[in-house]
């Protein structure tokens, strides 16, 4: 029952599309402006979705969609896969939503948008605060006024509370959690007969007209695949570190060029007060030099103690100040204030509170990441020498016999191959380039091809000639006459078995006990543990999948058959008790069902709320111009 609600969900138009378009409003933000001009892409009613927000979520999409910096996810793969209408959606969804709370008068509270803003982590200090100097200039850097990031921040809140009213008017029936509880939870135990199909031996011998027919019923199953025959060479890092050695000199000469970034930097407790205008740090200093409280003076600059204070600053700490504040800061004297130094903040005054020197790093307190840097960085080098000779090679139309050769690199051979990676033999075929890129790359090939050096997707390379194509073809029967016979042989002794288990379900329900019935074919009764519906698994190494769900629908005392998992014959199972378990509100098992009902019916509501929107408000999409500018994109 809970899996035919799910289904139910999944019958919904873009039901998915929709939770994809509502998560990344509430969790991701837009960049929005919502101006009108000949840019919009798409409009509801009066708020308008404009190129540049579209060029700005679908470049974030990509981005988000990166799992590795080295192999970005591309325009053409989102294209492929549609996420430039996913974009495109989720963003008139939110000019839809925008009009919602508009009309409902759904508003955020400065308060809120206040707290938002001073717990984002992006503008939080050194001291792990906010920081209004970080947040003023994290603005200026994407080009917006405070008063547009907090209308923006604005939109966001409204949004999110109205998809959580949407939300938390959802109300779970207990009835339907009661009786989907009742439907899993019930348990039931069983007697059964096993009639295996090695028993079956009156089945007569397959005829040659019996094993053409059946081969000729049956000729998919002895299909080959494609197999190609090939030779290669591989060029890894893993193949080149045996010949990779670092020398002692080479060690130490890494440790002098290094040491400066080996040892542990000077670090500072500083406090600091960053201002506007250096006419301003300047009254702040004479404050400071006529012996006022450096937290005093902070405050009255608009600081925290929080944002003041920077313990244990080294450097690199201050980088987003830059160099020249950092260079002032480490170049005063411990227990003294800082005359005003220009930084990419403003002016700010600096006060050393404490400092501790910093340490060198013992040459062999280094050696093992001097040793594992040298030893990566000259291995990459070989690399790439070897891979260039290649080229080289190739460009001159070498064999790769002599291309082997040159490179003192072994040649190796597979006879035959497929594409799973397994000979004619059914043997996995081992000792084939690291990476995915190999087997894809070969069966890409046409016989002749000229070879080329190819990335094998983990830092090497591999040079193929493919040397034979096999196609794919079904086997002859001459071939294969053993394999066909034994499967007719197979196949017959199960449909024996069958037709045993259908006479004695036929007996048994007519009044015969099971255990008379399967003393007549001289087989013994035996008995299932208690299992739940959750648990008809444990059951699942003897009785098949459709046996299991004949077993469970069936009432107690009936009578049922089905295949064995294995398919090497049959049970006839006689239900013994069927028990209903007292409904646990408190158990885990009733709180996820109740969970899982909420969200199908959350998504209900969602999608009908989504129809509701498009209908009422005007919605228009310029798909042309989406076109147009994903053409231009590089």
């Amino acid at each position: 029952m809970l899996t035919a609600l799910r289904q139910g969900v999944n019958s919904w138009i873009l039901r998915g599309l929709l939770i994809l378009i509502i998560a990344s409003f509430v969790l991701w933000g837009v960049e929005s402006a919502h101006l009108t001009g000949p840019s919009t892409v798409a409009s509801v009613d009066s708020i308008h979705v404009t190129q540049g927000e579209y060029d700005r979520a679908f470049r974030a999409e990509l981005g988000a969609r990166t799992k590795d910096p080295s192999t970005p996810y591309t325009k053409d793969q989102a294209v492929a896969e549609g996420v430039e209408k996913l974009t495109l959606e989720r963003l008139v969804m939110g000019a839809a939503l925008d009009n919602a709370a508009d009309d409902l008068g759904v508003r955020a509270s400065d308060k809120r948008i206040a707290t938002a803003i001073h717990d984002a982590p992006q503008f939080q200090g050194p001291a792990g605060t906010f920081d209004r100097a970080i947040y003023r200039e994290g603005l200026r850097q994407r080009g917006m006024t405070e008063a547009m990031y907090e209308q923006e921040i604005r939109r966001l809140m409204e949004r999110a509370d109205l998809l959580g009213t949407l939300r938390s008017g959802v109300i779970v029936p207990e009835t339907v959690v009661q009786a989907l509880y009742a439907y899993g939870s019930e348990v039931r135990w069983a007697n059964y007969v096993g009639i295996p199909a090695a028993a079956m031996t009156n089945v007569p011998e397959a005829t040659e007209q019996g094993l053409r027919n059946y081969y000729e019923a049956n000729k998919q199953a002895y299909s080959q695949p494609e197999f190609r025959a090939f030779r290669f060479i591989v060029l890894n890092q893993a193949d080149l570190a045996a010949r990779t050695q670092v020398t002692e000199d080479q060690l130490k000469a890494e440790y002098e060029s290094r040491k400066a970034t080996l040892s542990a930097a000077e670090k500072r407790d500083l406090k600091q007060i960053i201002v506007p205008t250096e006419d301003a740090a300047k009254k702040l200093k004479q404050r400071l030099d006529a012996g006022e409280d450096f937290a005093a003076v902070a405050q009255s600059a608009g600081m925290s103690t929080a944002e003041t204070v920077l313990p244990a600053a080294d450097k690199a700490k201050l980088s987003y100040l830059g160099d020249e504040a950092a260079n002032k800061a480490f170049s005063l004297a411990q227990g003294t204030v800082g005359d005003p130094v220009n930084s990419k903040l403003g002016w700010v005054i600096f006060k050393v509170d404490a400092v501790t020197p910093g340490r060198e790093v013992s040459l062999e307190e280094a050696r093992p990441q001097l040793m594992k840097d040298i030893f990566d960085r000259q291995v990459g080098a070989a690399l790439d020498s070897l891979a260039e000779k290649a080229r080289n090679q190739i460009a001159t139309g070498a064999t790769i016999e002599a291309i082997s050769k040159s490179l003192d690199l072994p040649l190796r051979s597979v006879p035959l191959m497929n594409g799973d990676g397994m000979d004619d033999l059914g043997m996995t075929v081992t000792g084939l380039p690291p990476g995915n890129n190999f087997v894809p790359s070969l069966f890409g090939k046409t016989e002749g091809e000229f070879i080329d050096l190819e990335d094998d997707g983990e830092n090497g390379y591999f040079i193929t000639q493919l040397d034979k194509i096999v196609p794919a073809r079904i086997k002859p029967l001459d071939q294969i006459k053993e394999q066909v016979r034994a499967d007719w042989n197979r196949d017959a002794r199960n449909t024996a078995a069958r037709s045993i288990a259908e006479k004695m379900v036929e007996k048994v329900r007519a009044g015969t006990s099971l255990s008379d019935a399967a003393a007549e074919i001289g087989a013994t009764v035996s008995s299932t543990p208690v299992v739940s519906r959750a648990e008809a698994g444990k059951l699942g190494g003897a009785f098949s999948r459709d046996l299991l769900i004949a077993m469970f629908d069936a009432p107690k005392d009936g009578v049922v058959f089905g295949p064995s998992a294995r398919d090497d014959g049959y049970f006839v199972v006689r239900v013994a008790e069927v028990k209903s378990m007292p409904i646990d509100q408190n158990s885990e098992e009733y709180q996820q069902i109740r969970a899982s009902l909420g969200e199908t019916l959350k998504l209900d509501i969602f999608a009908q709320y989504q129809t509701y929107l498009f209908d009422k408000y005007s919605v228009s999409r310029n798909q042309k111009l989406v076109d147009q500018m994903l053409s231009q994109m590089p």
